[in-house]
């Protein structure tokens, strides 16, 4: 919200440093001044933020102060560091009056804008004395109780933000309905209230003509949002009722909205199918519908929405992926996991996004089945997420054109070679864990790893049914941080040679049957390591005398092998060690081990 307004305020900021180059040699009103000097007296200033503002000077010298060639206080911008930041000014615990009362003695006033002040209290109540204020922006300012009604007062009124999350814990927080003073305001042009107000949207709200923005989000406004909405604010270009608690379908008449670039409905209550209607929004370029209760399928007009550059419906009902979606082709988000997605995934998905600049795309928790599609191919798909799905078959290669591929927790299982490797890959992270891949690891992957060599960073095979050796490649690659190639059925030793593992290696192969002894040398790769297990394997033999030599370990699980011998001394004193379990083997003497704190991850 704060983006769109940001043209609006700079403007606004302009013009009132011009009118200071007007004012510079003219003496402020005497009231104004003195509303001013008990403004900042109902404050502490630990920061020094109105270390200009002394009695007897010329208040339209003063910092944040903007006057007219009349010496009329005509713009206030008092923007204090954001309190995680630097000292703000808060409310003066021995001020005996109202805090910021005074500001509506600023008859003069056009722009209010103030931010991280903590007035720790209820907001002013003096904005309708303000019959001149046409910008008001209050954000951060730890007020109590409500939204002030005295705002509905300030009848030319254009642009209104008022805000009240940020970094404070709302205290004394009052939920209140709308207040039915703001159906006075129809000059606005762009109003965003997030104030934790309840009740329905006024039906006044529709008179708001002149309305090019409009957000209500974060607050707890309920019922259904008013059909007359579609009727009458046909200047909007963004309507946003996030996070609310609205019921009720979407209504069809928001399909009106010819100009309208951002509709935003996430978080809310909504039932029933997405209105065919909203294929007329021809404008749109992000359109969020996530966490609702929305059913059905997609309706084939989504397809209509060619400027659209990202799309959100994750988190409904949702039960069928319309084709149409492939026309969207200046996507860089397409976001429709958590569903009840079923059937193929349309072929024809592949050319979403292919104008953009790389596709987000996830269809992670779904029913999905059938192959996977060639969603890579195009190389404007960056991130391909499709987890917890039904998807079977093989691994396409042209998934190599893609950075990050997560297809965990499907039914793969075919290990034949699909298409062909691109010429290079940008494949950073490749999640393949529980699925249903067996025998030994297919050539088609030895060459994606290969292939991926100076870029891959993180592997997950696991879950697998794999069988023979693990495939040494994995070993040595600059930037593979992260292998994980547990609960599979890899028969081997391990490595005797050498390698160089990544900074902070995080290796897990555990739950599986190497055996053998532990090499020193393989010990020694992993001086750097940050997570070893290789627990429930058929390792056996004494622990190398190098087994303490890890300078950042936090986590080390030989649990259940056949290891024995003496555990060396210095595996008790690795300097970062938080977790160690060596239970379940055939050691003599002292055996260390260690357990964090309850909640501790890795």
């Amino acid at each position: 919200m704060e983006s769109n307004l940001k043209g609006v305020w700079t403007a606004t900021i302009l013009v009132l440093s011009l009118g200071i180059d007007q004012c510079n040699g003219q003496q402020c009103n005497a009231g104004d001044g003195k509303a001013l000097l008990e403004f900042k007296a109902g404050f502490t200033d630990p920061g020094n933020l109105f270390i200009t503002w002394h009695p007897g000077t010329n208040c339209c010298t003063w910092d944040m102060v903007n006057c007219t060639s009349s010496g009329r206080v005509q713009g206030l911008q008092i923007l204090a560091p954001f309190p995680t930041r630097g000292p703000t000014p808060r409310r003066n615990p021995s001020y005996k009056g109202a805090v910021g009362a005074t500001l509506g003695d600023l008859s003069a006033l056009v722009s209010l804008e103030l931010d991280s002040i903590a007035f720790d209290g209820p907001m002013p109540n003096t904005f309708n004395e303000l019959k001149k204020l046409e910008d008001l922006k209050l954000v951060f300012n730890n007020f109590s109780g409500s939204v002030s009604p005295s705002i509905g007062g300030a009848t030319s009124l254009k642009n209104m933000r008022v805000d009240l999350y940020g970094p404070y814990p709302f205290v004394g927080l009052v939920p209140a309905p709308v207040p039915l003073s703001f159906c006075n305001l129809v000059k606005l042009q762009s109003m965003d209230i997030n104030f934790g107000m309840t009740g329905k949207i006024p039906a006044c709200f529709c008179r708001f003509n002149q309305l090019t923005t409009f957000d209500l989000s974060g607050n707890n406004l309920v019922s259904e949002i008013p059909n007359c909405i579609g009727y009458t604010l046909l200047k909007l270009t963004s309507f946003d009722v996030s996070f609310n608690k609205f019921t009720g379908p979407i209504p069809a008449m928001l399909g009106r909205l010819s100009k309208l670039e951002q509709l935003r409905l996430h978080q809310n209550r909504f039932s029933g199918s997405i209105p065919e209607q909203i294929g007329n929004l021809v404008n749109l370029v992000s359109l969020s519908l996530n966490n609702n209760s929305l059913s059905g399928p997609m309706p084939a007009s989504l397809g209509r929405l060619k400027n659209l550059g990202f799309l959100d419906l994750s988190t409904n009902y949702l039960t069928r992926v319309t084709p149409q979606l492939g026309k969207l082709v200046k996507l860089t988000n397409l976001i429709l996991n958590s569903n009840k997605l079923q059937g193929s995934l349309p072929q024809e998905i592949v050319t979403a996004g292919s104008q953009g600049d790389g596709l987000f795309f996830d269809v992670s928790n779904n029913i999905l089945s059938g192959p996977v599609p060639n969603v890579c191919g195009s190389g404007k798909v960056h991130t391909f997420f499709a987890r917890k799905n039904f998807f079977s078959g093989g691994f396409p290669l042209s998934l190599a054109s893609c950075s990050y591929v997560d297809l965990s927790s499907n039914f793969l299982g075919d290990s034949k070679r699909l298409g062909t490797l691109p010429a290079s890959s940008p494949l950073q992270e490749l999640y393949l864990g529980n699925n249903r891949f067996s025998g030994p690891v297919p050539s088609w992957f030895i060459s994606l790893i290969a292939l991926t060599s100076q870029s891959i960073q993180i592997l997950d095979i696991s879950a697998n049914k794999f069988t023979g050796t693990f495939p040494p490649s994995l070993f040595g690659l600059p930037n593979l941080g992260k292998v994980n190639g547990s609960y599979n059925m890899f028969y081997s030793k391990l490595p005797t040679k050498s390698f160089t593992a990544a900074f902070s290696f995080n290796l897990d192969l555990s739950h599986n049957k190497f055996y053998g002894p532990i090499p020193s040398a393989f010990f020694a790769s992993l001086t750097n390591a940050y997570y070893l297990d290789l627990s429930f394997n058929k390792l056996s033999g004494p622990l190398p005398a190098n087994s303490g030599d890890f300078s950042q370990l936090q986590f080390m699980d030989l649990s259940d092998n056949k290891l024995s011998g003496t555990v060396p001394a210095s595996v008790g004193k690795i300097p970062d060690l938080q977790y160690l379990d060596l239970s379940n083997n055939m050691f003599t003497g002292n055996v260390p081990s260690k357990r964090p704190p309850p909640g501790t991850e890795f």
